[in-house]
């Protein structure tokens, strides 16, 4: 599970007297192929809230630059006895995509006062389609970045093209000339990865290459399998 909205913000349904103050948080996790995004009461303190009303954004994106669109969930509601723990949830098809959270809550009290608050954008975040976050890695020496280049529009090709012992010679060779020499130990201990990969129309060409540890290699590619 992914904890998008976890800090939980305070809302006073200013309804009753004293003030009623709740606190709550928004989780996402991924379901038989849909994204669900759940809402739970942390903390009632006061008289309960009469109703909630609550009003789920989940913003996607192909690529960290946009463009956005907006993909309104179904709304979450509950009348009367409210509590703590999970209220509700709402979900669309998992897809592979950047994506926030953002929207509305509202609680009515007793009395029939009403007070809204916003939900504030949550980070962005790059799933695949069963859900998986991507493995962020950012190279030490380069600084290349194996996620923002990202898009997740790409096509799968029947064959990859070709990688060999050459080739990595060759980019290592690059890598060197651009950077500096690095160690012995920096190479035995990296792949070579190609940030677009070569099943989805990456190249060789040595902008599209960084060196990854090995672990974080494994577990990007396992990424892609499901992207």
């Amino acid at each position: 599970m992914v904890l998008n909205n976890s800090h939980g913000n305070g809302i006073s349904s200013r309804a009753e007297v004293p003030v009623t103050n709740i606190t709550w948080h928004l989780s996402e996790e991924y379901i038989s192929g849909k994204f669900r995004v759940n809402f739970w009461i942390d903390s009632i303190e006061g008289v309960p809230p009469a109703a909630v009303d609550v009003q789920i954004e989940f913003n996607t994106e192909p690529t960290l630059a946009g463009p956005v669109n907006a993909n309104t969930l179904a709304p979450i509601s509950k009348i009367g006895g409210l509590q703590t723990g999970l209220l509700g949830f709402t979900e669309l098809p998992a897809k592979t995509t950047f994506f926030n959270v953002a929207g509305a809550v509202g609680f009515i009290g007793v009395n029939g006062a009403a007070n809204v608050k916003p939900i504030p954008p949550t980070a962005i975040y790059l799933q695949n389609k069963i859900g998986q976050n991507f493995p962020e890695y950012v190279d030490p020496v380069s600084k290349k970045d194996a996620e923002t280049p990202i898009n997740t529009t790409w096509t799968k090709l029947s064959k990859s093209p070709s990688w060999s012992s050459k080739d990595r010679y060759i980019y290592i060779k690059t890598f060197s000339e651009t950077y500096g020499n690095q160690s012995a130990d920096f190479w035995s201990s990296r792949e070579v990865h190609h940030i677009r990969p070569r099943v989805y129309g990456g190249t060789n060409d040595f902008n599209n290459l960084m060196p990854v540890l090995t672990p974080n290699h494994r577990l990007i590619t396992a990424w892609f399998n499901n992207y």
